[in-house]
């Protein structure tokens, strides 16, 4: 395995002396998520003439920054006991109060970005220079693996620019971008072996929204022990210092924290709206379908739904994906990362574009070595409505939900991660 992985690493370097163009497949990916993007205004155009609602026919119709300006009157009572509690003495009336729904560290966060004179620039200039570094990134990647220089800048580029999750997520100034750096960092520390990076990197994510805990199972079937218990200790750490900084005792944020962040979770859980419904690409929307088909109460769903969930990622990670390419690892966990949560909305959906570069990358090793990938071409053809609007997919006349196409669509990916080894000629194609 050793040899066949230093064979595969000589083939990249000796393609990256002959620049080549982009492989076919990753050629059919931008093709088809260009039409996608051209069906997205072709859509909105005839919904708007035809006056249908602007939330139907326009992506970003929730307000600019939304998320990002939320919680301004709250951060008034940093460090006191209103900041978590439904106090009655307060400066600014309820509409400005809103209580922070995220846990402690990612309410720390938030408060170094509501620090800033203007919370709004100091976030685009978050955005700006972390989107930057990515792009560079991707593109010395592809062009250390022979891809030219020109579609080596313009693909990831485009891609940015037309795929709708990161977009979104820069509308609504959603504290997902802090996670999505972290998390990437941590994989990007994976793949180049540094394992215990990783795995802190994934503990500080986990402490800003906990679903990125599931992330450090991928260093088990490395033996990554250390590693894994230095995720546990960062995200048990930042979660103690947050809960310390906040005030005004490490009790009452606590409590606070933990009833705020639960109760929001509890109050979207139980929702069946069409904001959810179009919204939400949880698989717990599949399962309130179901239930509501059933005649089974909503509110008891939440705990087998959890269980449920735990004990299939068990047996699917320990029985079927711990002797499988890091690939597939990678995907699987992700995916079930961004559709296992009762709430998903469309900004989780960024974590996709990791294990999806590496995708890419098994593409660009099978080409070259003229090997054919089962089931590649189409697992990373689903990528495309994965990252298309939301008003692609939405029409409630007939019944149809992007929400829960999306849901689908994320254990359709599940499923293949599962089912395909992404490897070249028996070897890893990722190094």
């Amino acid at each position: 395995m050793a040899n066949q992985a230093r064979e595969s690493s000589e083939t990249m370097h000796e393609a990256a002396g002959r620049r080549v163009p982009l492989p076919a497949l990753l050629r059919s990916f931008w093709t088809w998520s260009a039409v996608v993007f051209g069906l997205t205004l072709l859509v909105a155009w005839v919904e708007h003439q035809l006056g249908v609602s602007r939330y139907n026919w326009d992506p970003l119709s929730d307000p600019l920054f939304g998320d990002l300006m939320e919680y301004p009157g709250t951060y008034l009572w940093l460090h006191t006991a209103a900041f978590f509690f439904n106090v009655t003495a307060r400066p600014v009336p309820y509409p400005l109060y809103s209580p922070v729904a995220y846990p402690p560290f990612a309410a720390m966060v938030l408060a170094g970005l509501y620090s800033a004179a203007n919370p709004v620039l100091r976030y685009l200039e978050l955005a700006a220079v972390w989107l930057a570094v990515a792009l560079w990134g991707v593109r010395r990647v592809l062009m250390r693996v022979g891809i030219g220089r020109v579609s080596a800048t313009v693909f990831p580029l485009t891609m940015v620019l037309i795929s709708f999750p990161i977009v979104r997520l820069v509308h609504e100034g959603n504290v997902e971008l802090v996670l999505w750096v972290l998390t990437a960092a941590g994989v990007r520390a994976y793949l180049r072996k540094h394992d215990d990076a990783a795995g802190v990197l994934w503990g500080l994510a986990a402490a800003m929204k906990l679903y990125p805990a599931v992330l450090l199972i991928l260093l088990l079937p490395r033996g990554k022990w250390r590693a894994f218990a230095l995720g546990v200790a960062a995200f048990a750490g930042a979660t103690l210092l947050a809960l310390w900084w906040l005030g005004p005792t490490m009790g009452v944020a606590w409590r606070g924290s933990l009833g705020n962040v639960f109760g929001y979770q509890g109050v979207r859980a139980s929702e069946w709206s069409l904001r959810e419904l179009a919204a939400n690409h949880s698989v717990f929307g599949l399962v309130k379908m179901l239930a509501m088909m059933t005649g089974v109460p909503l509110a008891r769903l939440t705990l087998p739904y959890y269980a449920c969930g735990a004990v299939a990622m068990g047996w699917t990670f320990f029985g079927r994906l711990w002797r499988m390419p890091a690939a597939n690892q990678l995907l699987a966990v992700t995916a079930f990362m961004v559709m296992f949560p009762p709430v998903s909305y469309f900004h989780t959906l960024v974590h996709l574009y990791a294990p999806l570069l590496v995708l890419l990358l098994v593409a660009i090793r099978a080409e070259r070595a003229g090997a054919t990938v089962e089931g590649l071409r189409g697992t990373v053809l689903l990528f495309v409505p994965l990252f298309a609007a939301f008003t692609v997919f939405l029409f409630p006349r007939v019944y149809v939900f992007d929400g829960l196409v999306q849901a689908a669509l994320l254990v359709a990916l599940f499923g293949c991660a599962l089912r395909f080894p992404f490897m070249v000629d028996g070897a890893e194609a990722v190094a």
